[in-house]
């Protein structure tokens, strides 16, 4: 079975209230992971040899450190989301007194327990539950991975990237929303959500094909 934290099709047949207290952490995590990304930001303003109101990309290095800037901030997230489980782990070892098999149960093979299950799921049992996660990802793919890409990724993803990381940047250094800029960062955040749209909907398609072949269907 596909650990918890990578597994996109299970969950959707957990209660609200489960989906919310085990997404808590890692998403904390992954916006607290934000911070450095904002200094390095600021520090790359004030790179040596760049001219003031000019393009980080006009600077002789500028491609390499607009590649570092992505590659850490992909980098951060990926591991502040994993912490966010991690922590998720401990609280059940620590408070909530979980043995060590529950928890590798649940976190690490998706085998989430009767309760946190919604009732139509609940009133089934063992690889009855897998068939449900199989039929409701069966009946979202039809709507399309351009359907599925622009929600999860550009609106889900993307949208709230673009107004936390130029938006809100923006108004905390007190500077002018410029049209060429705030539309240049738009298809650039944009852009980063339509890829996480994207890379889910494969991981989707990884977990059914993964559950079909474990159901034997």
């Amino acid at each position: 079975m596909t650990p918890l934290p990578f597994n996109s099709l299970v969950p959707q047949n957990l209660r609200l209230r489960i989906q919310v207290a085990i997404s808590a952490l890692p998403v904390v995590c992954m916006l607290l992971a934000l911070a450095p990304s904002y200094f390095f930001a600021q520090w790359l303003e004030k790179l040596e040899g760049l001219p003031a109101q000019t393009r980080l990309l006009d600077h002789p290095s500028g491609r390499l450190w607009v590649s570092v800037f992505f590659g850490a901030l992909v980098l951060q997230l990926l591991l502040a989301y994993l912490l966010g489980w991690l922590l998720n782990a401990l609280w059940a070892f620590w408070v909530l007194r979980w043995p060590s098999q529950k928890i590798r149960a649940v976190y690490l093979n998706s085998q989430v327990p009767y309760t946190w299950l919604k009732p139509a799921a609940a009133a089934l049992s063992g690889e009855h539950v897998a068939i449900i996660a199989v039929a409701r990802w069966e009946r979202e793919r039809k709507a399309g991975v351009l359907r599925y890409v622009l929600r999860k990724g550009l609106i889900g993803w993307g949208l709230p990237l673009y107004v936390f990381m130029y938006g809100v940047q923006t108004l905390l250094r007190g500077d002018l929303w410029v049209p060429v800029e705030a539309l240049r960062n738009a298809v650039l955040w944009l852009g980063c959500g339509a890829v996480f749209g994207a890379v889910m909907w494969w991981v989707s398609e990884m977990n059914y094909r993964k559950l079909k072949a474990n159901l034997g269907l």
